[in-house]
């Protein structure tokens, strides 16, 4: 039948009120039916943070059904949906998985979350609502009744969701009424409800049962869709999997980013992509109410979460606040400062141990005159590097210098108090909540110095991007690094996605200068300097950059919303991209990353501008060519900077590398190592992570 007779049909039959289903019918899934309810699940765990997998609350929320239908003696779609909220609370409260205090929060966000869902996976089809359109143009009446497990209220925000709520003049599903078309017991009471002739009504649908036979059995005119390669395709939706889904979503990203059109290494939209979905994940977990982004990497991850938190949050009001901290290594350690004889100089004694009298004096902010007039009277080279310098007589000779010690002590008070009152501006509860930090990583060298600035009695958490150097953590400054960490041990996944950190670094460069210092009279707090390398490496290339990695991110947030991957899946794949970023890089990108090169500025002592390689250092080269052939992935990050550094010196020898070779050695021996030797070997516990 076509929808032409549908047309002549209800010209002829004078119908007035049209009836019609709503799935398969007007709208379609682009998933199988019960897929809806893992997307659910997964947006419940993720908006309350909750600690079961998709799987479990998926199949908690099955067996609730089941349980409800023996109990109330009813089909699965005239269980009362209030009741199905409420048994499947009931579950999670007994296994501890929410509170009881939880459970209104819960009940709330189960019907948000269907919505969600359903929408996320559903298409008009045109056709049919045109049709449906005209009918209604001419003074007919429209009303939805479906077998369908929600409310009302349920169906209205779908309807929204599709911009046709207005063209329908009433709603009935089977678990509102606990009556359905399946069992033919809806038609009769709403015929009543409307005082409706059955004789000037059609039901269309695209289920013989339940739209047709049943239809006409209850005195109404009835028209069948021939919508059964919907039904079709709904089972053959029952196949193919979660992992397949999730890898050709990044994969088809990853290979949009090699186009010609495409600006080099905006792939990296993916990462940054999957920390601002962990960065939420966590958050809503830990509960925590305000997140302080730290700069200026921060500035674009802020961008980023915000996006995200847009884009996937359940309710507007339940939202996590977002703070762009500006801080730096630089201005951290001022407004951090300790007494002289206290001040342990943690960071620039770790970084640069044997840095100049005047690198240092630099470093603590101190002005040009008084520095030249400190390192007079200390009679020293002032640019001559100290070896071990924060163990030498010249600091010794420093820390008594009256002139030194009057500017330290009135330079690190004022700086004080002005961090303290830029800290105060966001209105965020630190003393009751603590201060939760998001930044690009590596080890929490800011974080450190915020947590010593309140005297070590407010908790400071980092969460990074990754996590690669480990300071003396306490219960107080725990970290995480979300993509990738060395906490509690790194594995093959983080050995490869943390290969080339300082592109992470680069990609997320902030329009704006590096904090240098705190003053009460500056424009927001905060003094700063923008480096012309920093300033014109920005404008000219990484602005567009970020532009063009934000449309990959909403890319990405669309995607993925319908595949319900679990967080190893992801680690997987990302890993596997990171794998093919790092090795194959094109002449272009290499033309890129010597551009990047030359605008990487580190704002702490002598202000290197360039990004630096170190070669590994090998002490047997059998030795280490016997490592590399076992663990690979340790090597991993000599790899990625192998073709940028051939490009350097010969640009028609770095294309000719052989990278597809380790490529395809790193795919046999992951293989050979984790499906064949770990399953049967104790070589694992001696050899491999």
């Amino acid at each position: 039948m076509s929808l032409n007779q549908l047309h002549k049909q209800l010209k002829e039959k004078q119908i007035k009120f049209l009836f019609t289903d709503y799935y398969d019918t007007i709208v379609h899934r682009r998933v199988h039916p019960n897929y809806v309810q893992r997307i659910w699940a997964k947006m419940i765990i993720r908006e309350l943070g909750l600690t079961l997998s998709i799987d479990n609350l998926y199949f908690t929320r099955q067996e609730s059904v089941k349980y409800l239908e023996k109990k109330l003696k009813k089909d699965i779609d005239e269980i009362p949906y209030q009741r199905l909220k409420e048994e499947v609370c009931k579950r999670l409260i007994n296994d501890e998985i929410i509170s009881t205090d939880s459970k209104e929060e819960f009940i709330a966000l189960f019907e948000i979350a269907d919505a969600r869902a359903e929408a996320s996976v559903q298409y008009l089809d045109q056709k049919v609502l045109d049709t449906i359109k005209y009918f209604k143009s001419n003074g007919g009446k429209v009303y939805l009744i479906s077998d369908f497990y929600g409310s009302i209220s349920l169906f209205e925000k779908l309807l929204e969701h599709h911009g046709i709520i207005d063209l329908f003049d009433g709603i009935y599903t089977s678990s509102s009424s606990e009556l359905s078309k399946y069992s033919g017991t809806i038609y009769e009471p709403v015929l009543s409800e409307l005082d409706v002739d059955p004789k000037e009504a059609m039901m269309i649908g695209d289920n013989e049962r339940s739209d047709y036979s049943n239809a006409i059995k209850s005195g109404l005119s009835a028209y069948l869709l021939p919508h059964k390669k919907y039904t079709r395709k709904n089972k053959r939706n029952n196949f193919g999997n979660d992992k397949k889904q999730l890898r050709s979503v990044l994969n088809a990203l990853y290979n949009k980013c090699k186009r010609g059109s495409a600006i080099p290494f905006t792939e990296y939209a993916i990462f940054y992509h999957i920390f601002a979905e962990r960065l939420y994940e966590t958050a809503k977990r830990k509960n925590i109410k305000d997140l302080f982004f730290l700069s200026r990497e921060g500035q674009y991850l802020k961008k980023l979460f915000d996006s995200y938190q847009e884009f996937t949050a359940l309710r507007s009001d339940h939202k996590i606040r977002t703070h762009y901290l500006k801080i730096s290594r630089h201005a951290a350690l001022q407004m951090s400062l300790q007494d002289i004889e206290k001040e342990p100089f943690t960071f620039l004694s770790k970084k640069y141990s044997n840095i100049s009298t005047e690198d240092f004096l630099i470093a603590v902010n101190c002005p040009d005159e008084l520095r030249e007039s400190i390192i007079n009277d200390l009679n020293v080279d002032g640019k001559a590097s100290v070896e071990g310098f924060f163990s030498s007589s010249i600091f010794e000779s420093l820390k008594q210098n009256k002139s030194f010690l009057n500017y330290y002590d009135k330079h690190r008070s004022e700086s004080r108090k002005a961090f303290e009152t830029y800290i105060q501006s966001f209105g965020a509860d630190i003393e009751n909540e603590g201060i939760h930090l998001a930044d690009i990583g590596w080890g929490g060298t800011m974080q450190e110095a915020i947590y010593t600035f309140f005297d070590e009695k407010i908790p400071v958490t980092g969460y990074y991007l990754g996590l690669n150097e480990i300071y003396d953590i306490q219960p107080l400054t725990k970290r995480y690094g979300l993509n990738f960490s060395l906490m509690p041990y790194p594995d093959y996944n983080d050995h490869i996605i943390m290969a080339n950190m300082q592109l992470y670094e680069q990609f997320s460069a902030a329009d704006h200068g590096s904090a240098l210092d705190y003053s009460l009279d500056a424009d927001g707090y905060t003094l700063e300097y923008h480096k012309p390398e920093e300033k014109w490496l920005y404008d000219n290339h990484i602005k567009a950059h970020q532009e063009q990695m934000s449309e990959h991110h909403k890319e990405l947030l669309s995607r993925l919303q319908p595949i319900c991957y679990s967080e190893e899946m992801m680690q997987v794949a990302m890993s596997k991209i990171a794998l093919k970023v790092g090795l194959f890089q094109s002449f272009k990108k290499l033309k890129f990353l010597d551009t990047l090169s030359h605008g990487f500025y580190q704002n702490v002592g002598t202000n290197q501008v360039g990004i630096s390689y170190e070669p590994p250092k090998i002490k047997s080269p059998v030795g280490s060519a016997i490592r590399f052939l076992m663990t690979p992935e340790k090597y991993f990050r000599y790899l990625v900077k192998l073709k940028p550094a051939l490009y350097k010196k010969n640009k028609a020898i770095a294309m000719l590398a052989p990278m597809w070779l380790f490529y395809l050695y790193f795919g046999f021996n992951k293989y050979f190592r984790f499906k064949i030797l770990k399953r049967y070997f104790l070589l694992k516990y001696n050899a491999f992570k």
